[in-house]
């Protein structure tokens, strides 16, 4: 047989594998405009449905998109600060159409995607995302400091605090003039959602590879797969799911049916004939990737006060990382209701001291200083750790060391210290009045956002899971609230597909 490169033949990369295809690799995009096969919009009570059947040619690029707008039914409604237009999915499925086997399935998407937007730059967020997904969760120092709720100063050379930053300058606060300028943030007036302008109203995307996160570094070969590929998305719940009140009232939401579509854009490779030489010297294509299982439970604060054990399954499966958070979906803390808020129903709180204390950054006496937490994980009948983790950078070391670094800050994340702007005079002594702190879109921010950003993640370091499967063991000091809490834990497993012949089999590593 003769060399390949004695005969100038160019051998043809790993066209499945993004980081392996050469730069200069001659390609074509064609860009498919799909209109759903199957629609049904959500009500206040349960889900909706719609499915894409993607096409059977070249390989799917990763950064194909969902457009979706949404139709306002109230005077104000603005996305979730922290996802954005995620806040309409509540599941994703990408399937095989003929034999119906589930390459990926991700439940309760937008608090896993609240979890992945954490790993976004505030750069990005303020450049990109929120002209392209709704996210704006990019903060900056902020200079003012207000004098006792009778007016504002300026200090340039020093900073007393920081707040979120879309771009747009702070205004006069929504106490008026008793607040001053400065101290209130405001959506972009694309953003704001009002039945005064229903044809205003933005349309957003949402990327392929957000919802399926093996396709960042993967892509799919359409040409090859004779049974077909359908997206499958579940839409969430049209009140209190969707949107939040930007000054409005609580309403509900739905999908502008003209404005949904998925753009597929498909990658074609036309450098000697290099995908028909793919597929002839792959007859039989082997694939690795990740899927992520959701095991979620209910506790009341006295449950999660006194420690629990939770058996989340996942029993003889490679199962590299698990990640865990708390949220409550009624009331956050620092809110009058879910919808009134920055997060919605998509926070993850962190543990607080539910005795009285006093905290130095705090004028109040309840409910302001971080609380206790312990973590373990265990399985073949092992701990991950020795001992619980209890400190929350400990904690945040491992998360990091799990996820990658998250672009929260320490009261953002824990509660502790102080940052978001808070009323201040010139010598810097907090003041605590009702007009003093910082706003956005009429919202405290240290209450909205401080303390709702906590996850603790960790990499399982012992091979692949038992017959007993993982157990989660928490106990967590958490705040009185109206309703429950619910404790979620995505397990990243490994999943294998083989491709032969234009059939695709899925199983599990």
């Amino acid at each position: 047989m003769s060399d390949p490169l004695e005969s100038g033949v160019k051998m043809v990369p790993d066209l499945i594998k993004l980081d392996q295809i050469p730069d200069n690799f001659l390609q074509h995009v064609e860009t498919d405009l799909l209109e759903t096969s199957t629609f049904q919009e959500a009500t206040t009570t349960t889900t909706g449905y719609a499915s894409f059947n993607l096409a059977q040619k070249g390989f799917l690029h990763s950064h194909s998109k969902i457009l979706v707008g949404l139709t306002p039914s109230a005077a104000g409604q603005m996305l979730p600060a922290n996802i954005g237009i995620a806040s309409i999915v509540d599941r994703a499925v990408l399937k095989v159409r003929k034999s119906g086997q589930v390459i990926n399935d991700i439940s309760d998407f937008g608090h896993f995607h609240a979890i992945k937007s954490c790993q976004i730059s505030n750069e990005t967020n303020r450049e990109r995302e929120q002209y392209m997904t709704g996210r704006i969760m990019n903060k900056e120092f902020k200079h003012y400091f207000v004098d006792g709720g009778a007016g504002t100063g300026y200090d340039q050379n020093r900073s007393k605090g920081y707040g979120l930053d879309n771009g747009r300058e702070y205004s006069q606060g929504s106490a008026g003039a008793a607040q001053g300028l400065g101290q209130n943030g405001l959506v972009q007036p694309f953003a704001l959602m009002t039945t005064a302008a229903p044809l205003e109203s933005p349309t957003y995307s949402i990327d392929i590879s957000d919802l399926f996160l093996f396709m960042k570094t993967q892509s799919l070969p359409l040409y090859m797969i004779d049974q077909g590929l359908t997206l499958e998305l579940y839409w969430s719940k049209t009140l209190d799911d969707r949107v939040l009140r930007a000054g409005g009232a609580r309403a509900g939401i739905t999908i502008d049916r003209n404005e949904l579509k998925f753009v597929a854009d498909y990658i074609t490779y036309v450098e000697d004939d290099a995908m028909n030489r793919y597929r002839d010297a792959n007859p039989v294509i082997d694939m690795s990737f990740s899927d992520y299982r959701l095991s979620k439970n209910t506790r009341t604060q006295a449950q999660l006060q006194a420690g629990f054990v939770r058996q989340l399954g996942m029993n003889n499966r490679v199962v590299p990382r698990v990640i865990t958070i708390l949220s409550n979906e009624q009331n956050p803390g620092g809110v009058a209701a879910v919808d009134q808020s920055m997060l919605g129903k998509y926070n993850m709180m962190a543990p607080v001291e539910t005795t009285a204390q006093n905290d130095a950054n705090s004028t109040t006496s309840t409910n302001n200083v971080p609380g206790t937490i312990s973590y373990n994980v265990r399985y073949k009948s092992r701990f991950e750790f020795s001992q619980a983790l209890t400190n929350k950078a400990q904690a945040f070391t491992q998360l990091v060391q799990s996820e990658g670094l998250p672009f929260v800050s320490r009261e953002e994340y824990s509660g502790d210290q102080g940052g978001y702007l808070r009323g201040r005079d010139a010598a810097g002594t907090l003041l605590g009045g009702a007009n003093d702190d910082a706003e956005f879109q009429g919202y405290v921010q240290h209450d909205v956002l401080g303390g709702q950003f906590f996850m603790l993640g960790t990499r399982l370091t012992n091979g692949r899971v038992g017959n007993d499967g993982v157990e989660l063991h928490l106990t967590a000091e958490m705040p009185a609230a109206a309703g429950n809490y619910i404790v979620r834990t995505y397990l990243e497993y490994v999943r294998r597909a083989r491709l032969e012949n234009g059939e695709m089999e899925i199983m599990n590593a």
